[in-house]
């Protein structure tokens, strides 16, 4: 188990670009809306590009062109270079609320999925944004409620999540041990349709289920994510929200500020990075991109 150091990282990122030249493919040819998220979006604005301390890409989409997306990649996506990654693509995958798009022939295999038998290629991350309760209790409870069910589940499933303090360890731990009375396939099913309770009810905004922070920082004015204008990432134009900059503050608050030196790491544990055949492909580009 290890962290990652800034010359593995820059490689995974340039192979990633690999998975999100595919879904612009895609995506563009089936006219499927989508833009930059998250870290990925810090870093086009800040950047250009990567965080230099990030390890994925972060793509934003409807409900209803996500559920589009997932369908016409079971006919379009190149299967021979890539895996279209979702709960229901393998059995113990715990990630319900969203998919990947994976390297085939390369591993990442993150520390607390290292029981998991399940593809580890390098990958990008698709998040669908689903109707929020405009009730705040609501909206609450519907978050909380799914951040435990899915722990739950993965940790019934294999999975090793870090828990933080002690006594949340335990406590969480113990409330597993009595889920036990609860079959897998009801909680997991429970699960994995969960953003189907609020669905359609065109609510005036919408959120990540699966976001990394809570439902108030995740959520946004339906409006937010229906314009757009592009911005450079790596060289290339792609779409962001309209108002990016207030999409970002919503989130992160004084977002255009570096985090101290100290804090700039990848967080990620891993127990093994291998680029598989794309050694030689990795060279080329980290030289091309020095010569320019």
């Amino acid at each position: 188990m290890h962290t990652l150091d800034r010359q593995t990282l820059r490689k995974i990122q340039i192979l990633e670009l690999l998975c999100l030249d595919e879904l612009v493919r895609i995506c563009e040819k089936n006219n499927i809306k989508y833009f930059l998220i998250g870290g990925t979006l810090i870093g086009t604005v800040r950047n250009k590009g990567f965080i230099p301390w990030d390890d994925d890409i972060d793509i934003g989409m409807s409900r209803q062109d996500f559920d589009r997306f997932i369908e016409i990649c079971k006919r379009e996506l190149n299967t021979e270079k890539f895996f279209l990654q979702t709960p229901q693509s393998e059995k113990g995958n715990a990630d319900f609320e969203i998919a990947r798009i994976r390297l085939n022939g390369t591993h990442f295999k993150e520390h607390h999925r290292r029981n998991l038998n399940l593809h580890d290629g390098f990958f990008i991350e698709i998040l669908p944004y689903d109707d929020l309760p405009e009730n705040d209790k609501k909206a609450k409870k519907y978050y909380f409620k799914f951040k435990y069910l899915k722990r739950i589940v993965g940790i019934r499933m294999g999975y090793r999540y870090q828990l933080g303090k002690v006594y949340k360890r335990i406590l969480f731990y113990i409330i597993t041990f009595f889920s036990k009375i609860i079959p897998l396939k009801i909680l997991y099913n429970k699960a994995v349709n969960y953003h189907k309770q609020y669905e359609n009810t065109n609510s005036s905004k919408v959120f990540l289920l699966g976001g990394a922070y809570n439902y108030k920082k995740e959520s946004h004015l339906r409006s937010s994510i229906e314009e757009f204008t592009q911005l450079e990432f790596e060289g290339k134009m792609y779409p962001v929200p309209k108002n990016y900059d207030a999409f970002l503050k919503e989130e992160y608050g004084d977002y255009l500020t570096p985090p101290p030196p100290e804090k700039q790491i990848n967080g990620c544990l891993v127990d093994d990075v291998d680029f598989g055949p794309y050694e030689d492909y990795i060279n080329k580009m980290m030289k091309s991109s020095t010569d320019c």
